[in-house]
């Protein structure tokens, strides 16, 4: 596989982890009792994003294929949700219940599509929206942040000189609607970007009050981003953390204070993001994203990594379940 397509895969991973290995899947999960995984049919979807609905259905992402499949909730059975190849690939996707949409990156790993932002209606699945992401931007992950739509641009390795990594805004009309919007830079600090190049900032969570938090993948930063009062980006703070953090990809908020981290390799980390300290959390194989239901969370193993060197997947493809672990 070429070097920068196998890089972007393994940046574009966003994920988390399990503890103590991987438990056996229910073999007849049953309405109201989830199994321990969710089973992706397939031997080439590799699951890079995974999101969900207000409702707790599941959806999940292909980088390969573009497709999306929805697990409704209490019935736990793949479902196609988009087709293969509307989206040359998919990465980061979010539901957007205000909308009515599901949102998603689809890119082109050999970067001669641009990338698109796209929305589905989540009760026809047609297309409702589409805004080309500018400047060769790569869409990696995505965040709903007071009633706007937040992407990260990991950027393409591919254009020399290095590009900087971005954040970018969407801002629709209207909360109730994803058509008629602008797609604009909503900041590209300094701090997003690795100087010694490869892929930036990957991941992007929102705090529910005034705060941004994204990841570098290269240079294993979490940062911080402020919202301002008239809703435009504070300079970006690099949150020093008590260990190293290795690839940090997909993050979503536990709670206000409860960051968690996927390092590709496997590690699912927790980061308190007053004080920075990491505390390890759980380990699945090479997951990808993860999204929380309730008292779940619900972790796709990706396995990017196989896919970028060439190894075979281990199959089925599954999206993990694991506990939520209660405030210390």
């Amino acid at each position: 596989m070429n070097k920068r397509v196998g890089a972007v895969l393994a940046a574009l991973s966003l994920g988390l982890a399990m503890v103590a290995g991987t438990p056996p899947a229910s073999a007849s999960p049953v309405p109201g009792n989830p199994p321990s995984a969710l089973v992706i049919p397939g031997d080439n979807f590799y699951p890079e994003s995974v999101t969900a609905s207000a409702g707790w259905d599941i959806y999940a992402a292909s980088i390969v294929t573009g497709a999306v499949v929805r697990f409704r909730h209490g019935a736990w059975q793949a479902e196609e949700f988009v087709p293969a190849g509307v989206n040359i690939g998919t990465a980061g996707i979010m539901v957007d219940d205000a909308r009515g949409v599901l949102w998603t990156c689809g890119i082109d790993l050999s970067f001669q599509t641009p990338t698109v932002l796209r929305a589905f209606s989540l009760t026809t699945k047609a297309i409702v929206a589409t805004y080309t992401v500018p400047d060769r931007g790569v869409c990696a992950d995505i965040a709903l942040v007071r009633g706007d739509v937040f992407i990260t641009d990991t950027v393409d390795p591919t254009v020399s000189p290095a590009l900087p990594g971005r954040i970018l805004k969407l801002t629709t009309p209207s909360r109730y609607s994803a058509v008629g919007g602008t797609l604009s830079v909503w900041s590209a600090d300094p701090a997003f970007t690795q100087p010694t190049g490869g892929l930036q900032i990957n991941g992007i969570a929102y705090d529910g009050g005034s705060s941004i938090y994204t990841t570098n993948y290269s240079g294993g930063r979490l940062v911080r981003v402020d919202i301002a009062a008239d809703g435009s980006a504070k300079p970006a703070v690099v949150i020093p953390v008590s260990r190293p953090l290795q690839n940090p990809d997909g993050i979503r908020m536990l709670d206000s204070r409860r960051l968690v981290i996927t390092e590709n390799a496997g590690p699912v980390t927790v980061v308190d993001v007053r004080t920075g300290a990491v505390t390890d959390y759980a380990t699945v194989d090479q997951p990808s994203s993860v999204v929380r239901t309730g008292d779940r969370l619900w972790v796709a193993e990706g396995q990017i990594l196989r896919l970028q060197t060439g190894q075979a997947p281990n199959l089925p493809f599954k999206i993990r379940r694991l506990p939520v672990e209660p405030t210390a």
